[in-house]
């Protein structure tokens, strides 16, 4: 029987050796980054000073910054990171990178800074997107839109008429209103009656603990396959500490304020109200005009008149409220709401994988740029930057979760689930109708590449909107 060896220090050593950082060509969608690490891996401290000023100096950067960063490990780590930009500066026209530099310095204490690994890209994402390399180098990789291209783009956002608003011919109240309504009383009776359970079943919940492993899970899943666009963004919502499961409340028992409840209200009616071809919807034979302000005022007023007065129509915009999903409404002051009961009219796993797809939308919604929804302004098809939008990218995270799950990940999605397993369908058609077709046609027409950079970056041109 052999003694065993005794490890020495050389033996520890060969495995700090083994997982030193090393030289390759990151992958990154459109990009391809060089990453030259290797040299650097064994300096001592006063050859990572020479090498930082070295790269200070050739930039045109002041080298007398790289004193104002004391601490040994963070020097070494902004000696990867300035390298790292450094190499890869040709690779992003317009890339201030003598800012970059200095922000490295400025910010080496706070942003949690990460070590570079030969097997990971974590350190690579977090310092070109945080220095804005990332979005540099996406407007410069992804094209721009071909003109026809982006004239089918456009006529899927309903452009408004031509001539100011107080120009265009004023909206036909009645028409609307007469219309509307009842198409928007089908939808809640439609979607309230699907709660119908047989006589002696009783209500069954699911357990708001059972949602905080599927959220972190949708949230590193989101991290990981919309890269590199989610890291362009450089104050994105995963490096400011968003932490999705602490937004999360239970919407099946929540009371909702009644702005809230109007506000379900005309999420729906320009849903059911933008059914039907160009041209020939409710809002289009009614001259609706969403970027006029009086129309949304009136719309509104109208539709919590409504509620209000109709037979029973406040109970039924109540009891949906409490039994869909959404984001950022009033209830709570603010947060996602997600649907604790099982539906009575399919197994529980099939519920809990349309919460799951639930989870992942509404969490998309924190993670659109406040650009690209403020353009809903001059679109008269709000919904589909609203909602439509965030359904192409609720698809894109939802399909990897199904592409990539096996019997073990189920099995933890299925916590708390009573009953046989039926399997996940992936998601192909959108939610909320047309509009929900008008987004998908416009990323057929422009691109995953170009949707995703402006969804996540803010680069609206990309999706056919003007800057």
């Amino acid at each position: 029987m052999s003694t065993p060896q005794i490890p020495t220090t050389e033996d520890a050593l060969a495995v700090v050796r083994r997982d030193l950082p090393a030289d390759r060509m990151l992958n990154l969608g459109p990009l391809q980054i060089n990453v030259r690490h290797s040299a650097l891996a064994g300096l001592d401290e006063a050859g990572v000073t020479e090498k930082l000023v070295s790269i200070y100096r050739a930039v045109g950067q002041d080298p007398g910054l790289v004193g104002n960063l004391t601490d040994p490990q963070l020097r070494h780590w902004l000696l990867y990171a300035a390298n790292l930009l450094a190499v890869n500066q040709t690779g992003a026209p317009g890339f201030n990178v003598k800012e970059a530099l200095t922000w490295l310095v400025n910010n080496a204490t706070t942003v949690r800074p990460r070590m570079p690994l030969s097997d990971r890209d974590g350190f690579e994402l977090q310092v070109l997107g945080r220095t804005g390399w990332l979005k540099a180098a996406l407007g410069a990789k992804v094209p721009r839109l071909p003109e026809e291209a982006r004239q089918r783009a456009a006529a899927c956002y309903g452009a408004p008429p031509p001539g100011a608003p107080g120009e265009r011919p004023p909206l036909d109240r009645a028409l609307l209103l007469k219309e509307l309504l009842p198409r928007l009383q089908e939808f809640l009776i439609r979607e309230v009656a699907i709660w119908r359970r047989p006589p002696g079943v009783e209500r069954a919940f699911q357990k708001m603990s059972d949602f905080e492993m599927i959220a972190q899970l949708a949230q590193s899943v989101a991290w990981e396959m919309l890269q590199p666009y989610a890291a362009a963004r450089e104050d994105n919502p995963f490096v400011t500490g968003f932490d999705y499961f602490k937004n999360i409340y239970d919407k099946t028992t929540a009371v909702p304020t009644e702005n809230d409840l109007v506000r379900h209200l005309m999420t729906r009616a320009f849903q059911v109200g933008g059914q039907g071809a160009p041209g020939k919807t409710v809002f289009d034979a009614a001259g609706y005009d969403s970027t006029r302000g009086a129309d949304n005022t009136f719309l509104f007023e109208a539709l919590g008149k409504w509620m209000n007065e109709e037979k029973g129509a406040k109970r039924l915009t109540l009891f949906y409220a409490q039994h869909i999903g959404s984001n950022s409404h009033g209830d709570k002051g603010g947060g996602i709401g997600l649907v604790t009961e099982f539906r009575p009219d399919q197994p529980q796993s099939r519920s809990r994988w349309e919460v799951i797809e639930t989870i992942v939308h509404e969490m998309t919604h924190s993670l659109i740029h406040p650009r690209l929804t403020a353009k809903m302004k001059i679109t008269n098809r709000p919904l589909v930057i609203s909602e439509g939008f965030v359904e192409v990218v609720t698809r894109e995270i939802y399909n990897w979760m199904v592409d990539h799950g096996g019997e073990k990940s189920t099995r933890r999605l299925m916590v708390g689930v009573e009953g046989a397993l039926v399997p996940p369908i992936k998601k192909k058609d959108l939610s909320y109708g047309a509009d929900g077709r008008y987004a998908d046609q416009i990323f057929q027409i422009v691109g995953r590449e170009r949707f995703l950079t402006a969804f996540l970056t803010g680069d609206v041109e990309l999706v056919a909107l003007p800057a």
